[in-house]
């Protein structure tokens, strides 16, 4: 990525280093998994929110956590720059560290802090020196520490040791066997090698980050087994989910593959399609700032509310289902299945709730300019941001992970969170 920093104009137009940050923060997510991504992305832009809203003098909206104390005048930028380049740095810090469990430490995100320290450093030398550039970087600083040390016992690492307890409703006393409609723990070779089944199970009970209660948002249960509709799902997955299936056409292919599997980053189309909305619509960096804080802040407690509903339930997945329904006809999907339950369908909910968080800014109509998505496996373009939420449901069932209901209740769910957290959060002053 480009480190050139540009120089904030009189009526702070740019929002340059907003995106900046989050760019190099993406770059972290197939090293953190997407579960602590959703945390990391929160962290990251809240505190950027939070350190340019706490100086008096041109505050605009409110702040996530008190705002630090000013000590005098401080540059807006700097504070800016500062709370970037300290949240991510401690992050890197923290859990580069070997002594973590295996599941948590990334040796790996050491190669990363050169690209922030080299944003960090850009966007310092645009910005005179002087005792309100050092004010405002104390202010940023302290306001990334004060949000790192907050959420630091927030439940991430599962503390108390917390291990799923398998239903078993038939009795078996084996947890690859269930009733119809039950989550069962999948084949090794069916699902992500090596993982916990079901993988941050604990994440549902972590401390939320606006709402009132874990479950809060818990949706309706999922469909009987033998429901009409959910039989109509099942079959339409089957179809079109299937590895070899002779429906699914190549442009459905590259959109189921194109929303997870290249190279592991899940959230890159959400945080890309932020920074370009920010930028089409000539936000400045306040502008910005806030509306990734309240996006992030969204995601991350979609991903909580989401774990928490999939444990409330423990829905079968397709691969589960097609097997009961077609004993013996060896089905795979054409995407590994996450190694967590079904109902309601993650990415939908999580990816959905972003989408819509967006919508409380920029709408859900036709975009002058379309949305346009690129990673490893190529473009995705959407004309909407309601496109692109539809584009994340086929994409489940394509990839023949969700049922269609499922992501749809998901996407539903998502929207309740982003509606929530736009009206009682981060307001202007």
């Amino acid at each position: 990525m480009s480190v050139a920093a540009i120089v904030w104009s009189e009526d702070a137009r740019a929002n340059q280093e907003v995106r900046d940050w989050n760019t190099v923060m993406a770059q972290m997510e197939p090293l953190t998994g997407f579960f602590m991504a959703s945390r990391l992305s929160a962290l990251l832009h809240v505190s950027i929110h939070d350190a340019l809203n706490a100086i008096p003098e041109t505050a605009r909206y409110e702040t996530y956590l008190p705002p630090v104390d000013a000590e005098g005048p401080a540059l807006p930028e700097a504070a800016l720059a500062a709370a970037g380049r300290t949240m991510l740095a401690t992050y890197i810090d923290f859990y580069s560290n070997q002594s973590l469990p295996p599941e948590f430490a990334n040796p790996g995100l050491q190669d990363l802090l050169p690209m922030v320290e080299a944003v960090y450093d850009a966007q310092l030398s645009a910005i005179p020196d002087g005792p309100e550039k050092e004010e405002g970087i104390r202010i940023g600083e302290a306001a990334a520490i004060n949000l790192w040390n907050e959420r630091l016992g927030d439940g991430w690492n599962n503390p108390d040791d917390l291990e799923f307890e398998w239903p078993d409703s038939d009795g078996d006393g084996d947890p690859m066997t269930g009733l119809p409609g039950e989550y069962v723990m999948l084949d090794p070779a069916d699902t992500f090698p090596g993982t916990s089944q079901p993988f941050f199970f604990w994440w549902g009970d972590m401390t939320p980050w606006t709402m009132r209660d874990n479950d809060q948002f818990l949706p309706p249960p999922p469909p009987r087994p033998k429901n009409g509709a959910f039989r109509r799902d099942l079959e339409e997955t089957r179809a079109y989910g299937a590895v070899d299936s002779a429906v699914r056409t190549p442009q459905q292919a590259f959109e189921a593959l194109w929303w997870e599997a290249c190279d592991g980053f899940v959230f890159s189309g959400t945080y890309a399609f932020t920074r370009q909305l920010v930028s089409d619509f000539e936000l400045d960096n306040y502008e910005a700032a806030r509306v990734f804080a309240l996006a992030m802040l969204t995601q991350a407690d979609a991903m909580i509310a989401n774990v928490n509903s999939k444990n409330h339930y423990n829905f079968w997945r397709p691969i589960t289902a097609i097997d009961h329904y077609y004993p013996g006809s060896d089905w795979k999907p054409l995407m590994t299945t996450s190694p967590n339950q079904e109902y309601p369908a993650g990415h939908p909910m999580v990816s959905g709730a972003t989408l819509y968080a967006l919508m409380e800014f920029f709408g859900g109509g036709d975009l002058d300019e379309p949305l346009v998505g690129t990673n490893t496996c190529g473009d995705i373009v959407f004309d909407s941001l309601k496109d692109a939420v539809e584009g994340v449901i086929n994409a489940r069932v394509w990839g023949g992970i969700h049922y269609r209901g499922s992501g749809e209740v998901g996407a539903r769910t998502g929207k309740k969170i982003a509606k929530y957290v736009h009206r009682r959060f981060l307001e202007p002053l």
